[in-house]
């Protein structure tokens, strides 16, 4: 399986080849892992069935309140950085999944 992976074109969205829509049911403890494998494969194009909500009505507001918070520290510690004139990496280096409980008490 991961030879047939390895082979195919990275996914473009201007591509004409044939497309099969699926529904993925994934346990809540390993939808973060999965998601973010799925979208380092490049293999995968989400799509929101929750459109028509605004980011208040969805399930998970504060998860993402809490994220949008982290986002702007992040980016923050990312403009001192530069401005101290640090050389930051350009490309994220893929490492062990953080909790986003264990990088708010961190920054």
């Amino acid at each position: 399986m991961e030879r047939f992976i390895d082979n195919l074109p990275p996914m473009d969205l201007m591509r004409s080849e044939k497309m099969t829509f699926v529904q993925l049911i994934i346990p809540v403890e390993s939808a973060h892992r999965a998601v973010s494998y799925l979208g380092e494969l490049g293999l995968v194009q989400f799509r929101d069935l929750n459109a028509d909500k605004s980011p208040f009505q969805r399930t998970f507001v504060n998860q993402v309140k809490r994220c949008g918070e982290m986002s702007r520290k992040l980016r923050f510690v990312k403009e001192q950085i530069n401005k101290a004139g640090l050389l930051s990496s350009v490309h994220p280096v893929s490492g062990p999944d953080v909790e986003l409980e264990e990088l708010e008490v961190d920054i």
